[in-house]
């Protein structure tokens, strides 16, 4: 039988995304508990999670740009590469700005390697089939996310349980930065077979070099009809996720959640949202996109208003599994409205503003998170998201997505 290239590219690419995503997933909650050893406040949790996207609001449009003209193989690379060196340095910092700055490189280095990973998949196939590819990408993403934080979680444990958390590291979060530093240099080694251009194909090539005589570019797609609210859906979709992940160390340690449960959370969430998107496509064709997506975003913004109050260990088990669920939906969908709505030539780019849209979100809505939080206790943070998830049910249900 031939060898369909295509195929091997994607598979190749969504290889290389459940690696880098499994590092990102258990560093970023060890890098919170690293902050609380430090003595960090819940506000300073907000900037640590400022630092993560905040140089992906400047460079994710131009990373974007570059790979639609010149290809995705050497930003992929470079990314992980990048992303494998912060995370390692998170094991060594001594102090709050130490970490911040390992963190912020961690998010650069991410932005790099997901613009181009998202690239190649958008081009490995038809147009017509998005949905199903970028349901597949969700879904490695979120295995990721599963795997990740029971990994780091349990390592955390059993230093801990040994008594070999040191004073300057209580939580024991060393090991996970040595291992999130050996997956990605595991992947960006991988990450040398990817293609240069974004398809590996002639036609990509073509295309590629025309793309670079064609005017408009951003414009063209911020113009794209309906584009906000696909930005907008997207940006708050991954930011409830974000936040998630971000605060539950620091909503579970004021609940008296041990670290071990707080990495079950969060690998419910994950694991139902990997459930949901392996079929994606199948559910746009029973559902619809729309309807699909604005449900999701309702039952979604139930499940974070029922988490606000203290709640029983097992109900908070079953809400972070809904939440999880309908959570899962929204990234596959809105990668596939936002790559679909631009120029074949112009995929990267649209990815790429939708990137800086989620990272504008992800930088902007913590830190006032953080803040709600601070005068009106941990609660409030669901009590945000859930509002947000609200916002996002509306804009959809008045957008052109069919």
């Amino acid at each position: 039988m031939a060898r369909n290239p295509a195929r091997a590219t994607l598979a190749l690419a969504l290889a290389v995304t459940m690696l880098v995503q499994f590092a990102q997933h258990a560093t970023r909650p060890m890098a919170s508990y690293r902050a609380l050893g430090l003595d960090a406040s819940v506000e300073q949790l907000g900037l640590l999670a400022l630092s993560f996207g905040i140089l992906s609001i400047a460079v994710a449009i131009p990373i974007g740009r570059l790979v639609d003209r010149r290809g995705a193989r050497a930003t992929t690379v470079g990314g992980i590469a990048l992303m494998g060196g912060a995370a390692a340095a998170h094991g060594i910092v001594s102090d709050l700005l130490g970490l911040i700055a390992a963190h912020t490189v961690l998010g650069l280095g991410l932005i790099f390697a997901v613009v181009g990973l998202q690239a190649i998949v958008a081009h490995a196939g038809p147009p017509d089939g998005a949905d199903a590819r970028f349901g597949l990408f969700g879904a490695t993403v979120s295995l990721g996310q599963v795997l990740g934080p029971i990994v780091a979680g349990g390592m955390a444990e059993v230093l801990i349980a040994a008594e070999f958390a040191t004073p300057d590291d209580p939580y024991g979060t060393t090991p996970t930065f040595v291992l999130a530093g050996v997956l990605c240099a595991a992947a960006a080694i991988a990450s040398l077979r990817l293609p240069r251009f974004p398809g590996g194909t002639r036609e990509a090539r073509v295309v590629d070099s025309a793309a670079e005589l064609k005017p408009g570019g951003l414009g063209t797609v911020l113009r794209a009809p309906h584009m906000g609210k696909a930005l907008w859906a997207s940006m708050v979709v991954l930011t409830a996720t974000d936040v998630l992940t971000v605060y539950l160390p620091a909503i579970g340690a004021e609940r008296g959640w041990s670290v071990a449960f707080v990495s079950i959370l969060l690998a419910v969430r994950a694991a139902l949202s990997f459930a949901v998107r392996v079929g994606t496509a199948p559910l746009v064709r029973m559902l619809g996109r729309k309807p699909l997506l604005v449900g999701a975003c309702g039952i979604g913004a139930s499940a974070l208003l029922l988490m606000a109050p203290e709640l029983p260990a097992w109900v908070a088990v079953v809400l972070m599994a809904v939440t999880g669920l309908v959570l899962g939906i929204g990234q596959p969908l809105t990668m596939a409205w936002v790559s679909r709505s631009a120029p074949d030539e112009l995929r990267a780019t649209a990815l790429a503003v939708r990137l800086t849209a989620n990272r504008v979100g992800q930088s902007m809505i913590p830190v006032a998170v953080g803040a709600v939080a601070a005068f009106a206790g941990s609660g409030a943070i669901f009590i945000v998201l859930s509002a947000l998830l609200v916002s996002t049910s509306a804009a959809v249900a008045r957008s052109n997505l069919r």
